[in-house]
C-alpha cells in the first residue's frame, strides 16, 4: 500500500485483508468454480481478486475508491477474465452488468457475490442484493463484523434476531463459515469479523401472497421489539390494522396473545401477513 502512496480511508471504512490463508478460505466458502461469474464488492488491494480470477470464469470487481486504480487496473488488465468497475455498488445497475458480461461469456452458468463489506454500510448493501436482485444469484458470501454475522443467521427468540434475520431467512439458507481475527487486517479494526454464506433459494420454502406487506409487518414488529406484537402492529399507522384484527390473526396462528415479534419465524410472519392482508 505504501509503495503506491496509499493509505486506508476512515471515511470509507477501509480495512484491507492481508492474510492469504483467510483469502483462500473465503473463496473456498464461496464455492467458486470455472462456470461462475463473480461480483466482488470492495476488492481493495486486489488480494482476493487474484485468487478469484484463478478459480472463476469471470470476475467483476466493484470498487468505490478510484485512488486504488493504480493497483486494481494493472491487476485486472493482466487477466483475461477480470475487470474493475469504479463505482458505488449501491448505484451500479447489477442486472445490466451481469447481462453485458454474459453476452460476451454465455458459458457463465452461475452468479456469485463475494464481498468484504465496510461496517458502516453493511446492512443497506446486503438488503440491496436480497430485495432487488436475489433472483440473479446462486450465493452471496460476505465478510462482515462478527456481531452483524450473528444477526444475519439468528433465529426466533435469539438475542441477535431482527428484521434483517427474517429477510435473510426468507431469501436464503445462511450460515457462518468461520471467524476472522482483527489481526488479519491493515489497519487493524477494533472488532473481529466473520464470513457468512447465503445460499439463495431458487424456490423459497415460505412464500406469502404479498412479500411487501409481510416485510411491513416485520418492520413494525421489530421497531418496537419489546412490545407485544398486537400493540406493535396496531400502533404502526402505515399498516392500518386494528388491535382486534391483529389479535384475531395471532390467535388463529395459535400463538400466545402476549407474543412479541422476536418470537415469530419467517413462516409465521408470512401466515400472519396473509391473514391480515385480505
Amino acid at each position: 500500500m505504501a509503495s503506491y502512496g496509499l493509505s486506508a480511508k476512515k471515511s470509507l471504512g477501509q480495512n484491507f485483508l492481508n492474510d492469504m490463508t483467510v483469502v483462500r478460505k473465503i473463496v473456498d466458502a464461496a464455492n467458486v468454480g470455472p462456470e461462475d461469474l463473480v461480483l466482488e464488492v470492495g476488492p481493495g488491494l486486489g488480494v482476493m481478486t487474484e485468487v478469484l480470477a484463478e478459480r472463476a470464469g469471470y470476475v467483476a470487481a466493484i470498487e468505490i475508491d478510484r485512488d486504488l486504480a493504480p493497483v486494481l487496473e494493472p491487476l485486472c488488465a493482466a487477466k483475461t477474465n477480470a475487470e474493475v468497475v469504479f463505482d458505488d455498488v449501491m448505484r451500479v445497475n447489477i442486472p445490466r452488468l451481469i447481462s453485458d458480461i454474459r453476452t460476451l461469456r454465455p458459458e457463465l452458468a452461475r452468479v456469485r457475490v463475494v464481498a468484504n463489506l465496510p461496517y458502516y454500510i453493511t446492512t443497506p448493501i446486503i438488503m440491496m442484493f436480497l430485495e432487488q436482485n436475489a433472483g440473479l444469484f446462486d450465493s452471496l458470501t460476505f465478510m462482515v463484523q462478527k456481531e452483524v454475522a450473528e444477526r444475519l443467521v439468528s433465529g426466533p427468540d435469539g438475542d441477535a434476531y431482527g428484521a434483517i434475520s427474517v429477510a435473510v431467512a426468507y431469501y436464503s439458507n445462511a450460515s457462518i463459515c468461520f471467524t476472522v481475527p482483527a489481526s488479519c487486517f491493515v489497519p487493524r479494526p477494533k472488532v473481529d469479523s466473520a464470513v457468512v454464506n447465503l445460499a439463495i433459494y431458487k424456490e423459497r420454502p415460505v412464500e406469502p401472497r404479498n412479500a411487501g406487506h409481510m416485510f411491513k409487518l416485520v418492520k413494525a414488529a421489530f421497531a418496537q421489539r419489546r412490545k407485544m406484537l398486537v400493540n406493535a402492529l396496531s400502533n404502526a399507522a402505515y399498516l392500518g390494522l386494528s388491535k382486534d384484527a391483529v389479535a384475531s390473526g395471532i390467535a388463529k396462528l395459535g400463538l400466545d396473545p402476549k407474543v412479541r415479534g422476536e418470537a415469530l419465524s419467517v413462516a409465521e410472519f408470512a401466515k400472519l401477513s396473509d391473514m391480515l392482508n385480505n
